[in-house]
């Protein structure tokens, strides 16, 4: 269930909590996201590290360090996960029991950008040229994003989720837009509002509600996709500073935030 309504958006209120304090040294943090209620999986830049941290204490529960620094990061079934690195990679990460282990290394076209799943498989973005691609957890590209006006379509999509019911979407940093996909990448909708500058990390709370990151308006913007509106819910003055990525947690109802500031913790918000 969303925890929003089209009427109620622009009335959402967040409340800061203590920090999350995960690291002793400034860290770059690439992407998070939920592995269970009470744990976050996370993509460490500078220590090239993928770590498993308790989202309570910010303590490491395990962590593994893969060839190339990890950027975009997504769950996988069958307790997997999928981490797109800076070699032109995509590393999977078996994450049985908590433990965090190398699994096979898919290879790409190019250098990868964002990262989602769709069932079991995985789905990647490339920001030059403008693509996606949904490939098996063997490597077998399976669909293609096909449009021959892909430029004016993306340009640069760099962050992806997927939704509960299944439909992707790409927030496109150059084009300042949150495009809607089916399964298969065909188009759906394209949404975009002054509001959403340089959107990057992008993540569902159910129902066609998406909270982004608006890096460049240093923001929380809400989008709902039922309706087409914007709102911003978070900035500046609530401690939001380069936003890079989110995770959401719908059991604590609490959203996780880390920006593009090299730092040693992770901002936490509470939904009122």
């Amino acid at each position: 269930m969303s925890l929003f309504s089209p009427l109620d958006v622009s009335r959402v209120k967040l409340r800061r909590l203590p920090d999350l304090k995960v690291w002793t040294e400034p860290c770059v943090i690439n992407d998070i996201v939920m592995m269970s209620p009470d744990s976050l999986l996370i993509s460490n830049w500078t220590k090239q590290l993928i770590q498993h941290v308790d989202s309570r204490t910010g303590s490491t529960l395990s962590e593994v360090s893969p060839p190339h620094c990890p950027w975009g990061i997504c769950l996988l079934g069958g307790e997997r996960a999928a981490v797109i690195m800076s070699g032109g990679k995509v590393q999977l990460v078996h994450v049985r029991g908590g433990r965090l282990t190398l699994g096979t290394v898919l290879g790409v076209k190019a250098r990868c950008w964002g990262v989602t799943s769709s069932g079991d498989n995985v789905v990647v973005s490339y920001n030059s040229p403008p693509w996606l691609e949904v490939m098996s957890p063997d490597g077998s590209v399976l669909h293609q994003f096909q449009d021959p006006a892909a430029a004016q379509t993306f340009q640069s999509p760099k962050y992806l989720t997927t939704s509960s019911d299944g439909f992707h979407y790409v927030a496109d940093f150059d084009l300042d837009t949150i495009t809607k996909l089916n399964s298969s990448l065909k188009v759906l909708k394209t949404f975009s509002d002054p509001q959403l500058r340089g959107p990057y990390g992008i993540t569902s709370v159910g129902d066609g509600q998406l909270p982004v990151c608006s890096w460049s308006k240093h923001s929380i913007v809400h989008v709902d996709v039922n309706s087409g509106k914007m709102a911003t819910i978070l900035g500046e003055d609530d401690g939001i500073a380069r936003p890079r990525s989110m995770a959401y947690c719908p059991q604590q109802r609490k959203l996780f935030v880390c920006t593009g500031n090299e730092t040693d913790n992770i901002q936490v918000y509470q939904w009122d």
